[in-house]
């Protein structure tokens, strides 16, 4: 009978030592999402920076685009490894542009089973812009795939920004890579985009939608607003 007891209690022991080291760790998940969306922000901020405001001009992505863009998406650092199959490849923000203002970010991940180029290791950088307003509606979505619910084509560079394509006149999504700072041909059709619910309730502390951050109600932390700055210096960049 002691035997019996002893072992109950020694369960039960062992039982409150699980529980308590997963209550840790649920407690801390929150800490670590807040801590990844707000670097995605900070390195969004950067990309930015360096692939549209400084960097040669007929090399960068247009800048009248993003003047008359409905929104953009960025990824930072997405898609290392040798040749990808399945999964996610990387995580992201998009802000919505409406009559000269920026959004608050909300948090999205792309992944597909092949982008169109082994990687062999590179981090690769990747811009998406948005043209027209059901292009941009897409992203409010819980989830919607490149290509298939909406138009997908790599960017034009330069002085070819104006060019009338079929994406410029009827709306749809140019995209932009880079690895190791060059600019690099990247296919993104067929590519799958999905909300992040948990990094967009981290980053703003509260349950919103992405119809919600990108209305522009939400009063965006500190870091995006350093993002926003940023973009709009894109307006007076030439």
């Amino acid at each position: 009978m002691k035997k019996i007891v002893t072992l109950l209690v020694a369960c039960l022991i062992l039982s409150i030592g699980i529980n308590s080291r997963a209550f840790a760790d649920q407690k801390k998940a929150p800490d670590l999402n807040v801590d990844k969306s707000r670097m995605i922000v900070d390195k969004s901020r950067i990309v930015i920076e360096e692939m549209i405001l400084n960097v040669e001009k007929e090399k960068a992505v247009p800048v009248d685009l993003i003047k008359n863009c409905a929104g953009l998406a960025i990824i930072p650092g997405m898609f290392k490894g040798a040749f990808i199959i399945g999964g996610s490849y990387g995580k992201g923000v998009v802000l919505k542009r409406e009559q000269g203002t920026w959004s608050g970010p909300a948090f999205f991940s792309i992944g597909a089973g092949s982008l169109g180029l082994q990687l062999g290791g590179q981090a690769v950088d990747l811009i998406l812009v948005v043209i027209g307003k059901q292009a941009m509606n897409s992203f409010m979505k819980t989830k919607f795939k490149l290509g298939a619910d909406i138009a997908v084509a790599a960017g034009p560079m330069g002085a070819q920004a104006t060019a009338a394509t079929e994406i410029f006149l009827k709306g749809g999504i140019y995209s932009y890579s880079r690895a190791k700072g060059a600019f690099i041909g990247l296919s993104v059709e067929g590519a799958g985009i999905a909300t992040q619910e948990e990094l967009n309730k981290a980053y703003y502390n509260a349950s919103y939608s992405p119809a919600d951050i990108l209305s522009g109600e939400v009063h965006p932390p500190e870091s995006a607003i350093q993002l926003i700055e940023t973009l709009k210096k894109v307006r007076s960049a030439e």
